[in-house]
């Protein structure tokens, strides 16, 4: 699964990003010192993607020439690019992925993974604005709802690299525009981003995975 995301993302980066997987039920290996702290009292499976991401980080590093290195957990659990690095890690049960770039160039990267599910009926008020709920009402792929979820998830990732402001799923609104691509409006003042700011995506299918990649150029 890992191979067909990698393949369908990677004519969608912007040069100058890397892109690398692990498996996330190997074991939990590769870890420094620090990491390995960071998951002591976590859950086997937890220990197991944590390692994964981590491995990911540093194939994607490696991909940029940079040295490998420890990425440690924020105490909001957020991963502590070295300096300079900025990243974004996303799992599911079978694919973990990370998307790594240098500050330099790049402000924020969101990315997320989900299961090309329908979201359970009983969250969507909780997921989705009026007017999403009002789109899915047009659906009939059954998967919109995951696909807003998913592009909800990206852009936090994204935005948040720079506002480490976490945001409610009704204070983002998205539109589709019939491909790959979407727009994720801010409805709230999130500092540096204004109200109304638009942060541009792409949302995709493969096999039984969808994926959101947000992408903020350094201005």
């Amino acid at each position: 699964m890992s191979e067909a995301l990698i393949s369908a993302l990677r004519p969608l980066l912007p040069k100058g990003l890397a892109l690398a997987a692990c498996d996330p039920a190997a074991e939990a290996t590769g870890l420094w010192p620090i990491e390995t702290a960071a998951i002591a009292r976590a859950v086997p499976a937890r220990r197991r993607e944590f390692a994964a991401g981590r491995r990911a980080a540093r194939a994607a590093m490696a991909i940029l020439g940079l040295p490998p290195t420890a990425i440690a957990m924020a105490p909001d659990r957020a991963p502590l690019w070295p300096q300079g690095v900025t990243g974004t890690i996303s799992h599911s049960a079978r694919a973990c992925l990370a998307l790594v770039g240098l500050t330099e160039h790049w402000a924020g990267l969101g990315l997320d993974l989900e299961p090309a599910l329908p979201l359970p009926e009983d969250i969507l008020t909780t997921i989705c604005t009026p007017t999403e709920r009002a789109a899915l009402a047009q659906d009939h792929s059954g998967l919109l709802s995951r696909r807003l979820f998913c592009a909800k998830e990206a852009t936090y990732k994204a935005q948040y690299a720079q506002s480490r402001r976490l945001l409610s799923f009704d204070d983002l609104e998205i539109t589709f525009d019939g491909s790959h691509r979407f727009s994720a409006q801010l409805q709230i003042a999130c500092p540096p981003f204004a109200r109304a700011t638009r942060f541009a995506g792409h949302s995709l299918q493969a096999g039984d995975m969808l994926a959101a990649l947000v992408t903020l150029p350094r201005l």
